[in-house]
């Protein structure tokens, strides 16, 4: 293990509020699932029926989890591409941010398999003139060019709008720049693609709070024209509770008439805190060089802190967390003094054994700090004997514990003529490990010991 004292072990719960840009190494599934069924339900619709689109809230409290929600569809919807698209800053930009969006989430990859896919259906740019009319036809010409190796390069900076230069200023219309032309392909990216879209908008409110009702209008229209003339998407919009119902009455009845009943998403339950407590810690518990029974998965949380959690948060999982947070850090700091002192111990009484048992002659010695104390593997020519040093008994029981449980993990690995322990007795009581010799912290016992065993 890393010299303690000098370990810095971050807080596993210091992230209470998702981001985007960062994936979440866990959701829990119970409290997500009818939300994830009715996303599966509308992707299905989709599936069936490739030219239509649908339009599904997902409302909550602060909190709640709407932009982790995201990082669960990503993980549980396999069978569609996921694009997280953060509410537009600019209410007469929507669709050329939908774009970049998209194409910042598929990248380069997807521009190509567009482009394959139309050049293999098509084989030339007239043959698909009447598919896609207008500036349809405009983006179809940008995606043949991508596979002529003479224009490709240039098409690649029309479509992404990356490395603008004096070339690319040549262009009458560019993707970025001109709305009717962003609309126009996403119109082609969405027929063109192999599994439906989900366009998961978040913070629909945040234009609502900063430009007012006129913005949050025009963003509701756009959708509506989307839902209209675009297919193969599912488009979630995650939206402030407290909010939606006020968006909602902005909106015409042509546009309300295209929404889906909202998905509400669920609180924690004590369940859901003890069951995120569990996974969150495994990462905590390694760096703590533990190994853990199921009765103390949630060391060095117990059950009253995971109830006093449910208590203050009322099951808003961002608050329930936040106060795992703190009686964490609060645990963290005195086991981390008590685990340089052993460390420190462990250390030193490691080179006294080695340069101790080193004077033995007929049999190599290997010592290997592990769950907090030391286990030390002598080798003859015929037998192998394991020599275990508990931690120091002033720490937690919990680390006597999970000695121990390593103890057995290396006997089940290994065979070994005989198991000798250095120290107290007791801590190795009714543990089913069968001990040949207990040794008081005497290494001159010790070699006598093994000199006598060896011969």
């Amino acid at each position: 293990m890393t010299q303690v004292t000098n370990l810095i072990i971050e807080n596993p719960f210091h992230n209470f509020t998702a981001r985007a840009d960062v994936p979440e190494i866990f959701n829990l599934k119970r409290p997500n699932k009818e939300a994830i069924n009715r996303i599966s339900h509308a992707l299905e619709t989709v599936r069936k029926h490739k030219r239509e689109s649908m339009i599904v809230p997902v409302i909550a409290e602060a909190g709640y989890g709407k932009t982790h929600f995201y990082w669960v569809v990503r993980e549980e919807v396999t069978n569609a591409y996921v694009v997280y698209v953060p509410v537009p800053t600019n209410p007469n930009r929507i669709y050329s941010h939908f774009y970049f969006e998209t194409v910042k989430a598929g990248g380069a990859a997807l521009l190509e398999y567009v482009a394959d896919f139309l050049v293999e259906k098509y084989k030339k740019v007239e043959n698909a003139a009447f598919e896609f009319p207008g500036l349809g036809n405009v983006v179809i010409e940008g995606f043949f060019a991508l596979k002529d190796p003479k224009q490709s390069k240039l098409a690649l900076k029309w479509f992404t709008g990356f490395d603008l230069d004096e070339e690319t200023k040549s262009f009458n219309r560019t993707i970025m720049d001109d709305e009717e032309l962003a609309f126009a392909a996403l119109q082609v990216i969405l027929k063109s693609v192999d599994k439906p879209l989900i366009f998961f908008v978040d913070e629909l409110e945040s234009l609502f709070i900063a430009l007012g009702p006129e913005a949050e209008l025009q963003l509701l229209e756009s959708i509506k024209k989307m839902h209209n003339e675009a297919s193969n998407f599912v488009l979630c919009l995650a939206c402030l509770a407290t909010l939606w119902d006020k968006i909602l009455d902005l909106s015409s009845t042509a546009v309300q008439s295209r929404i889906e009943p909202p998905i509400l998403l669920k609180r924690f339950t004590k369940k859901d805190i003890q069951d995120y407590c569990v996974h969150m810690l495994k990462d905590f518990h390694q760096k703590f060089d533990l190994t853990l029974t199921e009765e103390n998965s949630t060391w060095p949380l117990g059950k009253s802190d995971i109830e006093s959690a449910y208590a203050y948060s009322h099951g808003n999982p961002r608050e329930a967390i936040k106060w795992l947070a703190g009686v964490t850090e609060e645990k963290k700091a005195p086991i981390l003094k008590e685990l340089g002192k052993n460390h420190k111990f462990l250390s030193d009484y490691s080179k006294k054994i080695k340069k101790t048992l080193g004077k033995v002659k007929g049999f190599t010695v290997g010592a290997l700090q592990r769950n907090n104390g030391i286990q030390i593997s002598l080798s003859g020519k015929n037998k192998r004997f394991l020599v275990a040093i508990p931690p120091q008994t002033d720490l937690e029981p919990i680390f006597q514990d999970s000695f121990i449980q390593g103890i057995k993990e290396a006997l089940s690995q290994d065979t070994y003529a005989e198991v000798i322990v250095l120290g107290e007795e007791s801590s190795f009581k009714k543990n089913d490990i069968e001990v040949k010799a207990f040794l008081k912290d005497d290494l001159k016992e010790l070699t006598e010991y093994v000199e006598k065993i060896l011969k």
